[in-house]
């Protein structure tokens, strides 16, 4: 079944809100720097390609990707590097407005599916927000995991060689040894990186690592471990290259394809949840304002 927004027909689309029990999904991102080697629209690529393949094995409606994010506009590596930054204010203004046109269709249930890290600051403040609405849809966040290497070590060695049909012995080794080496990821990692060798590898430039540094400065230690909050947990000070983590060395496209599956089929089984749940849109009934 066609399960994007975008691709069905004034006809169709009250059928796949239907066959969604009126569940829709908003694919999040934002357009940043990822390293060198990554292109700028790693996390809304991500996204969009996860939330789809979700959709195939648990039916939602996929909605037009909301490629903004909390990018702050005032860091060495913003514009004119390429990243788009718009106020904060503007977005949550336009995801609830959003919200409320896809409710106006007939969709009463929404996930915000957020593949970006700035945005984990903001999204539970607007979900807060909307409890002082008078709306009559329910919406929740799922965060976009990174199977890649650790989850994926943590099942080679709870289910043995072969339990992951996309990797080879060599990639099996190599997951397991950056997982023993408790390998750092984060931003531009081997879990994202791995995604997009999946989604297009072409747009992977493993010839550019080493040139900038993944890893953590500390600058910002002393104030975060003073006990005080920072705009963005300290990040522009701690990694001013946009990166965070051990350079994927050796990452691939069969790694890739198994990350994708393995974080498709855990979106998915959210999705069922949040399909069959009835306890927030009771409560929402319950408490919405006379």
């Amino acid at each position: 079944m066609e399960t994007r927004w975008l691709y069905n027909t004034s006809e169709t689309l009250p059928k796949l809100c239907e066959a969604a029990e009126k569940t829709c999904v908003i694919p999040m991102g934002c357009v940043e720097k990822h390293g060198l080697h990554l292109p700028l629209g790693q996390d809304i690529i991500q996204a969009s390609h996860l939330t789809y393949m979700a959709s195939q094995l648990e039916t939602v409606c996929v909605f037009p990707d909301f490629i903004f994010g909390d990018v702050p506009g005032k860091v060495p590596y913003s514009a004119p590097y390429g990243d788009i930054c718009i106020p904060l204010e503007t977005q949550m203004l336009l995801l609830e407005q959003l919200c409320v046109q896809i409710s106006d269709n007939g969709f009463k249930k929404i996930i915000i599916f957020n593949a970006h890290g700035g945005n984990n600051l903001w999204l539970p403040a607007f979900l807060r927000n909307l409890c002082n609405k008078d709306y009559d849809f329910v919406v929740t966040v799922y965060s976009v995991g990174l199977p890649a290497p650790h989850i994926m070590a943590e099942i080679l060695e709870k289910e043995g060689s072969g339990s992951i049909p996309e990797l080879t012995k060599e990639d099996e080794e190599l997951i397991i040894k950056y997982h023993n080496e408790n390998m750092l990821i984060g931003h531009g990692c081997f879990g994202e990186t791995a995604y997009m060798m999946g989604i297009s590898p072409e747009s992977v430039h493993l010839d550019r690592l080493g040139i900038e540094s993944g890893q953590n400065l500390h600058k910002a230690d002393h104030l975060i471990e003073a006990g005080l909050r920072l705009r963005s947990n300290g990040w522009e000070f701690n990694y001013p290259n946009a990166y965070s983590g051990d350079d994927p060395i050796g990452c691939n496209e069969r790694i890739g394809k198994a990350a994708l599956r393995i974080e498709a089929e855990h979106a998915a089984k959210a999705f069922k949840a949040f399909k069959e749940d009835t306890l927030l849109s009771d409560w929402q009934n319950e408490h919405r304002w006379r």
